[in-house]
């Protein structure tokens, strides 16, 4: 039988690790195979690609922000495939790759994140690079350098004002003095559906380091040389860079599945729900990660993308998966499935150098304390996909 999971990233290696553990535990990988897919090698650490695209021109990349999948789950009763996913047919439990190869699934848990949304903004997607990939962040990267290397004062624009692209554009300002640096947001308030409370110390943060912060603009257009705003108003650029929003895979959203903003929607199991109750889908499915809708009860909107909560989401669906497992291998066996209850997570809001805004329940904190708070965290996340002594070592 077949577990597949699909996409290497924060939620999708999670669950692998985590359910190749309890098979052999359980004695049962020689019944069970387990498969992860990714069509990269590596896993972008993506806190990190704010870091890397507004980087000087250096000939390596910090060594944490693309982790090798084969070594992060080597001992471990997982097969890796490289390669692309075209198509996933949830009515005869298939997944068929790029290659012609189609896959039997049993278990499926789709974990292949987001990719950006250009709201059908003219000519956003042609004039301006995305930040989602290693990729993204490299090419950004590079035109940046190559600006800065024959304009003496290059004018920078972020489209969008939420965590992305806020990290980017400080650290721009901050690494490259010289650049005259806009963010721009359709919203009134800079991060919108954060909180008012961490969003005031990272505006003065902006202003200090002085960023051009434009609220209430909406892009309306974007041609080779300007971004035109409602109203007619357009800001000359010589590099724009899109954080602005995202959206599930194409792929995702046309399966037959009840969605919303075009995500899937999932119960507190994660698991998926048909777009119609006489719907039967031959795998179990589960969806996780930003490329799933799911609901806080407390405050009634989509949780945010963000890797603690996808790997909270992993968790969870280990657990269910394994809890399915048995009770195929155990007659009279009662499962006791695990459901996802919004959490008081951590948000660190990295502003440029050595300093960052952070929340913590109700406490928010600001400077250079909270930056060393989102080092932990990234050791943390080092040290649940790695052994400890070599996550110390990639993270210093």
């Amino acid at each position: 039988m077949n577990i597949v999971v699909l996409g290497a990233g924060f939620g999708g290696l999670q669950a692998a690790m985590r359910i190749a553990k309890d098979l052999r535990r359980l004695n049962l990988t020689g019944k069970y195979k387990l498969i992860l897919i990714d069509r990269n090698e590596a896993q972008a650490y993506t806190p990190m690609l704010y870091e890397w695209a507004a980087a000087p021109d250096s000939p390596q990349p910090p060594k944490t922000i693309a982790l090798d999948v084969r070594t992060l789950i080597k001992g471990l009763p997982i097969a890796f495939m490289r390669g692309e996913v075209i198509e996933i047919d949830l009515k005869n439990g298939d997944v068929h790759m790029k290659t012609g190869e189609e896959i039997k699934v049993e278990f499926l848990i789709i974990a292949l994140g987001s990719e950006a949304n250009y709201f059908g903004i003219k000519g956003m997607q042609e004039h301006a690079i995305p930040l989602k990939t290693f990729t993204d962040a490299k090419n950004i990267r590079t035109a940046l350098n190559e600006l800065i290397a024959r304009k003496p004062n290059p004018r920078v624009i972020v489209g969008g004002a939420g965590a992305n692209g806020i990290e980017l554009a400080a650290q721009i300002k901050f690494l490259h003095a010289q650049c005259d640096v806009t963010l721009v947001e359709a919203m009134p308030t800079i991060m919108p559906g954060i909180s008012a409370d961490l969003a005031a110390p990272v505006a003065k943060r902006l202003a200090k380091l002085g960023i051009t912060v434009m609220v209430n603009s909406k892009i309306a257009e974007v041609d080779s040389a300007e971004v035109h705003l409602d109203g007619e108003k357009a800001i000359p650029f010589d590099l724009t860079v899109w954080t602005g929003g995202i959206k599930a895979p194409d792929m995702i959203s046309k399966l037959p599945l009840r969605a919303e903003r075009g995500k899937p929607v999932v119960e507190k199991g994660m698991v998926c729900i048909p777009q119609t109750p006489d719907l039967k889908l031959y795998p179990m499915v589960y969806v996780l990660g930003d490329c799933v809708c799911f609901y806080d009860p407390k405050t009634g909107r989509p949780l945010p993308a963000i890797a603690p909560i996808a790997m909270a989401q992993a968790r969870v669906v280990a657990k269910n998966v394994m809890e399915e497992i048995k009770k195929k291998e155990s007659a009279g066996y009662t499962p006791s499935p695990k459901t996802y209850s919004p959490m008081e997570y951590p948000y660190v809001v990295p502003v440029g150098g050595r300093w960052a805004a952070a929340k913590v329940g109700s406490f928010v904190f600001a400077g250079w304390t909270a930056w060393f708070f989102k080092q932990l965290i990234d050791l943390d996340y080092l040290t649940s996909v790695m052994p400890f002594f070599r996550a110390f070592a990639s993270w210093l």
